[in-house]
């Protein structure tokens, strides 16, 4: 049975901050969060405005389980919280933190 529900978190931030972000997620989401169904990478584009590359690292998935909107965006929301706590507990404590994501949760329904 399909989600309900997907998600997107955009993490801005410097290349250096998603090293080892990758393989991290692929163990996560295979040990903790069946269903998620994630798809990740980062995104790298030219600002001419202030002459410098910006990056992004993008999560997309669904959210599984979720009966309502605002179950959805909880689940989303815990779901980050624990990514982010594991990843940084996993890393020298001198290395940079994810930055907090913008997310957008959505229904799948029309």
């Amino acid at each position: 049975m399909r989600a309900e529900f997907g998600l997107s978190a955009q993490y801005p931030g410097s290349n250096p901050a998603y090293d080892g972000f990758d393989e991290y997620l692929r163990i996560e989401f295979a040990k903790h969060h069946p269903g998620w169904e994630p798809r990740f990478g980062t995104a790298t584009w030219f600002d001419p405005v202030v002459n410098r590359y910006d990056h992004m690292y993008l999560l997309t998935g669904n959210v599984p389980e979720a009966q309502s909107q605002s179950e959805a965006e909880n689940k989303v929301r815990d779901l980050l919280e624990e990514i982010a706590n594991r990843f940084k507990s996993l890393r020298p404590k001198s290395e940079k933190a994810l930055p907090k994501p913008s997310t957008r949760v959505w229904s799948w329904r029309s």
